[in-house]
């Protein structure tokens, strides 16, 4: 049996968060973006100096999931940022929940959402929101068995690639 452990990320993490938005990003993207275009936004989104930066910045909290001693999967939060459509007072963006394909089925992504749901009702948020690929269908089921609903829509590029993602807002008690 896996032993699954979830720890706050540290500023000294930068490298496994680094190399595992890398990962698992291209594991879902790579096939539908030019490879010109993967290259320099990963360069530019998960560089060594960007997720330390991030890691230092105490609005952006992590969480770094290891199974067996390995790391396999991570959530980021970020106070203070919204999306319109997204209701509430003081709502948090679940910037990133990302698990290796390999340890998808494990139980991992429920974990990552527990710990993510807490994280921001302890701090008091009263709505939790995230943007999602309107092709993640994977994704886009497991947020909706969260409970998270469609609110409104924004573009993201990589590169030249201009794609669609869907805005999933659900509210905390």
């Amino acid at each position: 049996m896996a032993i699954i452990h979830l720890r706050p990320a540290l500023p000294q993490d930068a490298a496994i968060l680094a190399d595992l938005g890398a990962r698992t990003f291209r594991e879902t993207f790579e096939r539908i973006c030019s490879p010109g275009d993967m290259e320099a936004f990963l360069l530019r989104t998960y560089g060594l100096s960007q997720q330390r930066a991030e890691l230092e910045d105490p609005s952006r909290p992590a969480r770094l999931l290891e199974i067996d001693g390995e790391p396999s999967g991570f959530i980021q939060l970020r106070l203070g940022h919204r999306e319109p459509g997204v209701a509430g007072a003081r709502p948090v963006e679940l910037q990133r929940i990302y698990l290796l394909r390999s340890c998808h089925g494990l139980g991992c992504g429920a974990v990552l959402m527990s710990e993510a749901l807490a994280v921001t009702e302890a701090w008091g948020a009263d709505a939790i929101w995230l943007g999602v690929w309107e092709n993640n269908h994977r994704a886009l089921a497991f947020y909706r068995r969260w409970g998270f609903a469609e609110v409104g829509e924004h573009v993201f590029k990589i590169g030249e690639q201009v794609d669609r993602d869907l805005i999933l807002a659900r509210p905390l008690p």
